[in-house]
């Protein structure tokens, strides 16, 4: 499926701040993005999918957006 990833922080300086992929679910982005952007593979960042976080695989359908956004620091 093609889904819009938007980047946000340390991570859109990798990849640009928005851009396409094709991409079954949450892991296989994962997979592909730390093929595509090496630098991606040993960092942590947070997942949304239509604008709801996840830790868990999910499913991707067409016109899905996929926020990819750095760890939250602050108190």
């Amino acid at each position: 499926m093609e889904v819009k990833v938007i980047a946000f922080g340390k991570i859109a300086e990798i990849t640009g701040k928005e851009f396409s992929v094709t991409a079954s679910d949450t892991e296989a982005l994962k997979e592909q993005l730390s093929v595509q952007f090496p630098p991606l593979a040993d960092m942590k960042f947070a997942v949304a999918v239509n604008k709801k976080v996840t830790e868990e695989n999910i499913r991707l359908g067409n016109n899905d957006t996929v926020a990819l956004m750095p760890p939250y620091s602050g108190g």
